[in-house]
């Protein structure tokens, strides 16, 4: 099934963060990696950055200014998304199914990010690491 996601970022100082949402233990065993972004399934009749931004505030509060193109790489679309410093993050239960799908979450600097992802995420992060500098 074809996903969409938005690796959100902030400016703190003129320096890049990323949000890195805490994969779940069985995630981060499963497939290597601590970090995740916020993601998912496309729904129905969904666009894609509907979904990717319908994604993003299920998963952690944010509404994000997308910018730029995205990056596509298999049935997985991704964005940039840039929110405020001072924004708050908030960890929830998914409102469709109940259960929790982030332990928590850290502000990282890029490089960090692309270290530490979910291993199938590393191509997303590494395009967002060399695209965000068009930002700043």
């Amino acid at each position: 099934m074809a996903a969409a996601g938005i690796i959100v970022y902030r400016n703190v100082d003129n320096h890049p963060e990323f949000l890195g949402l805490i994969a779940l233990k069985r995630d981060r065993k499963r497939v290597g990696g601590k970090y995740d972004i916020p993601k998912g399934q496309i729904e129905n009749g969904e666009g894609v950055l509907v979904a990717a931004l319908r994604e993003c505030f299920e998963e952690c509060g944010l509404t994000p200014k997308v910018k730029g193109e995205p990056f596509i790489r298999g049935k997985s679309t991704v964005w940039l998304g840039e929110v405020d410093a001072d924004d708050e993050v908030i960890i929830e239960k998914n409102p469709v199914t109940g259960y929790l799908e982030h332990e928590g979450y850290e502000w990282i600097n890029p490089s960090k990010m692309k270290r530490n992802c979910l291993s199938y995420l590393r191509p997303h992060i590494v395009w967002a690491e060399k695209e965000i500098w068009k930002y700043f």
